[in-house]
């Protein structure tokens, strides 16, 4: 849907301006997991993440 297609287009401009691209999401997001997945995203598990907001 339209969501993904917005994912992928950020991703790709992304991957263009900087080589790569990342993101976190949580284990309990399997939707989430599954759009990023489809346009290319790898899983690696992170031990601990902190984010400063």
């Amino acid at each position: 849907g339209l969501a993904e297609r917005v994912c992928r287009w950020v991703s790709e401009e992304l991957v263009a301006a900087y080589g790569r691209a990342a993101l976190m999401v949580d284990d309990d997001n399997p939707v989430a997991i599954g759009v990023y997945e489809r346009i290319g995203y790898r899983r690696r598990r992170l031990l601990a993440s902190h984010v400063a907001t």
